[in-house]
């Protein structure tokens, strides 16, 4: 039983760049939450569709972890991932860390903390935690649930061993810094070009704007192909605009990244890139309405949404060449 001392949260808006926030606040290297994402080369787009889910999988980042992954490599800091189907070890890669005055982040369904109320299955989702006792966790979750939480550690432990698309072994990490000091401009150049030019050629035609444009072609036959269309989806919106998985808030981060990026590199193709995610972040919401309204509203708002992703395939497209020609991003 015990929690960090004094414990002072990073709350950020995405759960993954959120619980690395903590992590890495805690180890001295406090940055925002923008600058997470985009040095972690976060912005992608994907659609997937997995056996075991009712709906497609719209996503608006790369792979899970791998913004993490990506940021430890761009920064030079040590990750430690860890996994087990032993729930005694699970519990120790939280506990003895935590002991030791070090935060921990979890990943789990997010469904089976106390806090979360949409009943919606999602294993892909990420804490951090700083604290527990016999009966409680006490984890760090994103500005939208609530920021500095408590959950039931019997329902918590249940959410990390959930099998399931996304799930993981109780998959726990945590960081190791050992300098504080960034080079900015060749590590905001190196992860701008290298984020541009992998969105620009993807390695299959489900992602980057390539992707957006065939999601385009399979959003209207949704109410026709997708099981119990109405609910699933509302569920496809709800996650893509308020569950972190895309929608306007991965744009919204990435043109913040761009703004607070230019206070280092001055260069006029950032200022172009960011006033066309401007644009994107608004139209992104827009779909996921859309979306969540077909149920109601019909294909009509399919084949409107549809035509949204057209659009959004262009602006992201034109934005993501310039920025792949910045000078000095030969990754």
């Amino acid at each position: 039983m015990g929690a960090i001392q004094d414990y002072e949260p990073f709350i950020g808006e995405h759960c993954e760049t959120n619980a690395t926030g903590n992590l890495l606040k805690h180890a001295g290297l406090e940055l925002s939450e923008p600058m997470l994402y985009g040095l972690g080369e976060g912005l992608a787009f994907g659609v997937l569709v997995f056996k075991n889910m009712p709906a497609p999988f719209i996503g608006g980042r790369p792979r899970l972890e791998e913004i993490t992954q990506t940021l430890g490599s761009n920064l030079g800091f040590d990750i430690h991932y860890r996994q087990t189907r032993s729930k005694a070890r699970a519990w120790e890669n939280i506990a003895c860390f935590v002991d030791a005055g070090q935060p921990v982040s979890v990943k789990l369904n997010m469904r089976y903390l106390d806090y979360f109320t949409s009943g919606i299955d999602f294993a892909g989702h990420y804490v951090a935690v700083y604290g527990y006792d016999h009966e409680s966790v006490y984890v760090v979750d994103t500005a939208q649930q609530g920021g500095a939480m408590r959950t039931s550690r019997a329902t918590f432990e249940e959410g990390r061993f959930w099998k399931g698309p996304m799930a993981s072994n109780a998959m726990t990490w945590t960081v190791e810094v050992s300098d504080t000091k960034i080079d900015w401009p060749t590590a905001l150049t190196g992860a701008i070009t290298a984020n541009a030019r992998a969105y620009l050629n993807p390695p299959i035609s489900n992602f980057g704007a390539r992707g957006i444009r065939r999601a385009a072609q399979m959003v209207p036959t949704w109410l026709a192909t997708v099981e119990n269309a109405p609910e699933a989806l509302a569920t496809i919106g709800t996650l893509m605009e308020r569950g972190g998985t895309g929608g306007g808030l991965f744009r919204a981060m990435y043109r913040d990244f761009l703004d607070e990026a230019n206070l280092h590199l001055n260069n006029p193709a950032l200022t172009a890139a960011r006033n066309r995610f401007y644009e994107a972040a608004a139209l992104w919401t827009a779909v996921s309405d859309k979306v969540i309204a077909a149920g109601e509203e019909g294909v009509d708002a399919l084949h409107e949404a549809a035509g949204l992703l057209l659009r959004l395939a262009d602006i992201e497209e034109q934005a993501m060449t310039g920025l792949a020609a910045l000078p000095g991003g030969g990754r």
